[in-house]
């Protein structure tokens, strides 16, 4: 089975776990990592701003620590902290990276459905915020004024989500010509 093939089912597992369209999660690993189960980004911003000072982080490399990991590019603390207990070989497995960025991506719609951001900022969908808080963090996002960060990685997760819901759509169409 070729490789798109095997994260399609992937896709398709973690989307019905966690009631998330699948082709949005690979919309999502898609601008992340291009699909890549090994992308590796390290930051060091964030172990200086975020880690460095925390006892628990103390022995641990901040190479590991302070970076993106596989498919969805996964933050470490990020992965603990949605119950992840392996190692970094582990996070970069396929069918456990896209799990964990699902779990992220529901509980991130969640906060934001819980938070009634819609009822202070109606021009913001909890979908959106979940987004943009994927990549660029929940801390004041949005902030006072209901301005989110990263949209632009927003947008280009719509538009790449876009892209694989008309390809779909035209494969099914193509079936049915059969």
């Amino acid at each position: 089975m070729p490789i798109s093939a095997e994260y399609d089912k992937m896709f398709c597992v973690a989307g019905k776990k966690w009631n998330i369209k699948k082709l949005l999660l690979k919309a999502v690993a898609i601008t992340e990592s291009s699909l890549d189960p090994h992308a590796y980004r390290f930051e060091p911003l964030f172990w200086d701003r975020y880690m460095s000072g925390k006892p628990e982080w103390a022995d641990k490399d901040p190479k590991v620590v302070s970076a993106s990991h596989g498919l969805m590019q996964l933050m470490w603390p990020t992965a603990v902290g949605l119950g992840f207990d392996g190692t970094v070989d582990d996070l970069c497995d396929p069918m456990i990276n896209i799990m964990l960025g699902a779990k992220l991506i529901r509980q991130l719609i969640d906060r934001a459905t819980k938070q009634r951001l819609c009822d202070q900022f109606y021009w913001l969908a909890p979908l959106h915020v979940a987004i943009c808080r994927y990549n660029g963090g929940s801390f004041k996002n949005p902030d006072e004024a209901g301005v989110l960060r990263q949209q632009k990685y927003l947008r280009k997760v719509m538009k790449q989500w876009g892209e694989l819901r008309k390809i779909e759509a035209e494969c099914t169409d193509a079936e049915g010509d059969s």
